[in-house]
């Protein structure tokens, strides 16, 4: 009996290596401050949702809390005492 081997190849997926990385609390809070955003009380980075929660004064001084995108620096929602600001 004879046996016919092949070679065959096999490509994997290919890596991306465009990575994207995360922003830091120090460049999330110069980007927020450069929008007029002020006294930080927290910032908290929540990756399973891919953002950053902060709480602060806006520059008509309100106290907001803000969801930031973790990546883009996008601000993704605003409320302040207990309404949705429009951005």
């Amino acid at each position: 009996m004879c046996c016919l081997l092949q070679s065959y190849v096999a490509n994997a997926d290919p890596i991306d290596t465009s990575v994207v990385k995360m922003l830091t609390i120090p460049s999330a809070m110069k980007q927020l401050e450069s929008n007029g955003y002020y006294d930080f009380r927290m910032i908290k980075v929540e990756r399973k949702h891919n953002e950053i929660a902060v709480k602060a004064r806006n520059k008509a001084g309100q106290q907001v809390e803000l969801e930031m995108d973790l990546y883009s620096g996008a601000i993704l929602h605003e409320q302040a005492n207990n309404a949705e600001i429009q951005q």
